[in-house]
């Protein structure tokens, strides 16, 4: 018996071993190719799945695999299964695998090609009325710092690099990204955009986690709803232009979409009730409203423009000047 204990042992804990290195090539591999293959972006899936970086990039597992190797202790220490308790603080570990717009445009441009250039915003204000709207646009333009990689405009992403930092300023985080905006500069200047993908990513992570640090888990929440809701405002119109199945299909977020709602949802009382969080929900229960019960084989073309409406109108709203 206890032979094949020891066997059931080795046998679960070789297999964990091999899940991680195996996510570890696909990860090398997508680093060079900008999708790992495993995300939600490549593959729907029913929970969200993609590279790590939303707070703090390769320092933390995902919740599966952590709940997985949890399990292979539980096997060598007697323990069924987690204790509620556990299994909470496993799930609040989710944010760590959303995937970056980066991704989402990666699939994109492999899709389909788009002009990149074509989805420029103009130029918007680097001051807000409030901090919350602060953060959501500021997650939007880190957006905008993808699409200008994507279209390879070296001059367009320093700006956006600028601007970056103005924001994470007003937040009062502005001296945790100087230096990623000087890199995100130097990178521009090498047209390495492999490189700029990735400080783009870094960037986002050193707001957040400066965020968090005092204490502002609400800004942290909305500088990734922005992101997001920008992302598929962009996602849209390229499925819209180009009248591609594909570049439809890459909207079906979702899952990422009920995650992002319940952030939001989890944010205490007197954040709710800010006029910008309301309305950033709002936004969002669209477009899961929008997703659901959709037939697998198929984003249709009303829904692609449900999606560009309800992101369009959200992302103008934020940016529009107070009168």
């Amino acid at each position: 018996m206890i032979m094949v204990e020891m066997f059931v042992l080795v046998a679960v804990v070789g297999g964990a071993l091999w899940y991680l290195g195996r996510r570890g090539w696909l990860r090398l591999r997508g680093a060079r190719g900008n999708c790992c293959g495993g995300c939600s972006l490549r593959r729907p899936k029913t929970g969200l799945a993609g590279r790590s970086g939303w707070p703090s990039r390769g320092k933390k597992m995902k919740a599966p695999a952590a709940l997985f190797l949890a399990g292979v202790l539980g096997l060598s220490a007697g323990v069924a299964q987690l204790t509620p308790k556990q299994r909470a603080g496993a799930e609040r570990t989710a944010p760590l695998t959303v995937p970056s717009p980066a991704e989402l445009f990666s699939a994109i441009d492999k899709a389909g090609k788009p002009d990149w250039m074509s989805f420029y915003r103009e130029p918007v204000p680097t001051t807000y009325p409030t901090r919350p709207r602060t953060a959501l646009n500021l997650g939007a333009l880190i957006t905008d710092g993808y699409v200008a990689v994507e279209a390879q405009d070296g001059q367009q992403v320093k700006n956006t690099g600028k601007d970056i930092v103005a924001l994470a300023g007003a937040l009062g985080v502005g001296e945790d990204v100087l230096v990623r905006g000087k890199s995100i500069a130097d990178f521009a200047d090498q047209n390495d955009w492999f490189a700029l993908r990735e400080e783009l990513e870094a960037t986002t992570n050193e707001i957040r986690r400066a965020m968090i640090a005092q204490r502002d888990e609400a800004l942290a929440s909305l500088i990734t709803a922005g992101a997001w809701l920008r992302a598929l405002e962009v996602g849209s119109r390229v499925a819209e232009l180009s009248g591609e199945e594909k570049s439809a299909n890459l909207l079906r977020q979702a899952a990422l979409i009920g995650w992002l709602r319940g952030e939001l949802q989890a944010l205490p009382e007197k954040s709710r009730s800010d006029p910008s969080v309301i309305q950033t929900d709002l936004a969002l229960a669209s477009l899961e409203q929008t997703m659901q019960g959709m037939e697998p084989a198929e984003f249709s073309e009303k829904r692609v423009l449900a999606v560009k409406e309800t992101t369009a109108q959200f992302i103008a709203a934020m940016a529009a000047k107070e009168p």
